[in-house]
């Protein structure tokens, strides 16, 4: 690919910086109450928002990178440039700013939180039929079945979010027996984590570079649309369970954007980035990165054969790219 100038650049990844220059307006309006808005999503399907952000996890957006392992040489010196200046600005913002997440700062009743690291719950207990449980005191049983029969009644209000969104039986039990357990020992302390470092969101930061990067290195324009609005849905996510505020979000997906734009320009004036070492060394990155993802510990438990598929994959893809990489130099 030719080094894209300005227009071209513009014209590339154009519906991208418009989609989050628009929400970045919308957040300075109305932060709080468009917060308030698509937070209410969660109640649909927390599993999927659960691996819709997941996609926003760079370890996971670095794998899906080895399909381009044996053609796209500046593209991945662009991403390894792009990704690096992306985390020196969100880390730095954050620690500088070091603003509240959501958790931090709404009651219980006003917010829901489907990711599991933010939340105080123990590990079950596997010796404890929770389901039984439930269903062993009037009083439960009963509230179980206003839960399940009425989303607004005061039991779902209280329950669901101590679920962490997703509503079963043995969930609730859990939730109950947890927080039962240590109003009796005096040691509770409220379902969410004391949380900072909210500003900006680091997971839209990633996608957003990662698929600008994706539009600026192939002529594909009447894709620009279709990826914009995929990197707005995974910045939405952060909002959905609860972790990011729609300013957070807004300006993550322009440090991203600027971050994909300025490394694709570096990469094109580095020398290495164009040299037959120089694309055998970076090729090795998306592989690292899916094998990162099979060996570490999930980083919770809903997600582990989501990392699994992406880890398999990305390495099976790094294998077949490097070989033709290898077979072709």
């Amino acid at each position: 690919m030719t080094r894209p100038d300005t227009k071209e650049i513009l014209a590339r990844s154009g519906p991208l910086l418009a989609l989050f220059s628009m929400a970045l307006i919308a957040a300075l309006i109305k932060n709080k109450p468009l917060f308030f808005l698509l937070n209410e999503l969660a109640t649909f399907g927390p599993l999927f928002w659960l691996h819709l952000t997941h996609l926003g996890e760079i370890v996971v957006a670095v794998s899906l990178f080895s399909v381009f392992i044996d053609k796209q040489s500046k593209l991945l010196w662009s991403l390894a440039i792009s990704m690096a200046l992306s985390i020196l600005v969100v880390q730095g913002l954050k620690h500088a700013i070091d603003a509240p997440r959501p958790p931090a700062v709404l009651a219980v009743d006003e917010i829901h939180v489907i990711i599991p690291a933010f939340r105080t719950l123990r590990p079950p207990d596997p010796t404890i039929d929770y389901v039984k449980l439930i269903d062993a005191r009037p009083d439960t049983a009963a509230a179980w079945q206003n839960i399940q029969s009425d989303p607004n009644s005061p039991e779902a209000r209280y329950w669901v979010p101590r679920m962490g969104g997703i509503t079963t039986k043995e969930k609730f039990g859990i939730a109950y027996y947890q927080e039962t357990l240590d109003l009796e020992r005096g040691t509770y302390r409220g379902i969410y984590r004391p949380s900072a470092r909210s500003f900006p969101s680091g997971h839209t930061a990633t996608i957003v570079c990662a698929l600008t990067l994706v539009m600026l290195h192939f002529r594909k324009r009447k894709w620009a649309w279709g990826l914009a609005l995929a990197a707005l849905a995974v910045g939405v996510s952060r909002i959905v369970v609860g972790v990011h505020w729609p300013l957070d979000v807004a300006v993550g997906g322009l440090i991203g954007w600027a971050a994909a734009v300025l490394g694709t320009w570096i990469s094109y004036r580095t020398p290495i980035a164009s040299t037959q070492i120089g694309h055998r060394v970076i090729a090795l990155l998306p592989g690292l990165a899916a094998l990162i993802l099979l060996t570490r510990k999930p980083v919770y438990p809903d997600i582990a054969l989501f990392e699994v598929i992406v880890g398999v994959a990305g390495l099976l893809l790094a294998a077949t790219g490097l070989w033709r990489l290898y077979q072709r130099n």
